[in-house]
This record gives structure tokens, sequence and C-alpha cells, in this order.
């Protein structure tokens, strides 16, 4: 297989791990597991209605089990790493080709 081959394939391996992904953005996947967690179960409003009868200061927040959104998942640090991969190496070679423009500018300039 040649390097073309080798490098089409990486390509689609991406482009279809990206359009899995937006898709599950799409259709609002984690959104619904989230609030799918958020949302009080019988025995947690129950709880609730007791705490009000009892005049006890209640807050929403005292029945919920998660209020924070959690994305933390294998595949998105998986996906993370390679981001911050990436952006290094893109870095790297700007920075590089800019300096060699830039040498190139001066050694031009000079003579």
């Amino acid at each position: 297989m040649t390097k073309s081959g080798v490098a089409r394939i990486v390509i689609l391996i991406f482009f279809f791990l990206f359009m899995i992904l937006y898709s599950m953005q799409a259709a609002g996947y984690n959104e619904y597991s989230q609030n799918k967690k958020n949302m009080l179960t019988a025995e947690q409003i129950e709880q609730f209605e007791q705490d009000v009868a009892a005049g006890k200061d209640v807050s929403v927040e005292d029945y919920l089990k998660s209020q924070e959104k959690q994305y933390n998942n294998a595949v998105s640090q998986a996906g993370l790493t390679i981001s911050y991969g990436i952006e290094n190496a893109f870095n790297e070679s700007m920075n590089a080709l800019f300096k060699m423009l830039s040498e190139a500018m001066e050694s031009s300039a000079s003579s």
C-alpha cells in the first residue's frame, strides 16, 4: 500500500468519526442522557413533598443527583488528545514556515 493510500484511509476514518460524533450532537444524545439523569425520581418527589409539608427550607438542587453535565469519556479524551497533537504540530510547522520565509526575505533584502 502506498503512502497516499494510507493517507486516504486515515482521512476517511477521521471523516466517519467526525460524522458519527456530529450526528450524536445534532440528535441531542448527550443532552437527553444528562436530562434523564437530572429528572426527579418518584422517591425524590415524595421526599421533597414531605420536606415542604414539614416546613423545611428546601431547594431543588438538594434532590437532584447531578447538576453538572459530564462529557468526559474515553472517546472525548482521545479526541481531545488528538486535537492537542494536531494543534501542536500545526503551530510548529507554521512557526518553521514563517521562520524560513523571514530568513529568505532577510537574505534577499541584504543582497
